[in-house]
């Protein structure tokens, strides 16, 4: 038996469906500012924390 895990981190694949947001619209947020920049945890690997992403998500939701 297999439990759900809820993920810590995120990789982009992940983060894109999370959000439901596209891969270049989080990268253009990125390269605004903002949206986190995510942490390199190895060289190609980068990973969001699901905790600052969903700040983002609810100060967004706060300001529609």
């Amino acid at each position: 038996m297999t439990k759900d895990i809820d993920p810590r981190v995120l990789r982009m694949k992940q983060l894109a469906h999370y959000t439901a947001l596209s891969r270049a619209f989080l990268y253009e947020k990125i390269k605004e500012g903002s949206f986190p920049e995510g942490y390199m945890i190895s060289t190609g690997i980068r990973v969001w924390l699901k905790s600052e992403v969903d700040d983002w998500l609810d100060l967004q939701m706060a300001r529609a």
